[in-house]
């Protein structure tokens, strides 16, 4: 599994791609790494595409995880969107339970089939 990302500090937006076979340790870690990153600012911005995951080996413990991950780091991520961006049911239902999860967090999680129907809802223009 590879997840790599991107910040493009003009534009708020942080770039997010996941491959392959997703796991509770890469999710989390790939949080951690974001937020100790010196180019994240707080009210950016992510646009995660994950429809190149293959297999799924996401857990609802992990998801668990994932989630006071994110109250342990609230003043970091408020203002924060996530725009997840899947093909797969599985990968869809899983994302889905993270956003329902997050609800009473200082981010904003949506969930989409669409790259276009995300990009909007982040306010991203076409160029971005």
């Amino acid at each position: 599994m590879a997840i790599t990302y991107a910040i493009d500090p003009g534009l708020g937006v942080v770039f997010t791609k996941a491959t392959g076979v997703l796991t509770d340790d890469e999710l989390v870690g790939h949080k951690q790494n974001l937020l100790r990153d010196p180019a994240f600012k707080p009210g950016m911005v992510e646009l995660s595409d994950v429809r190149g995951v293959e297999r799924l080996e996401v857990t609802p413990e992990g998801i668990r995880r994932f989630v006071a991950q994110d109250k342990a780091d609230a003043d970091r991520l408020r203002g924060f969107k996530l725009a997840i961006v899947v093909s797969k049911d599985v990968v869809f239902g899983m994302a889905r339970v993270y956003e329902m999860r997050t609800e009473a967090n200082p981010l904003s999680v949506n969930v989409f089939r669409d790259m276009e129907e995300a990009r909007v809802w982040l306010g991203l223009s076409q160029d971005a």
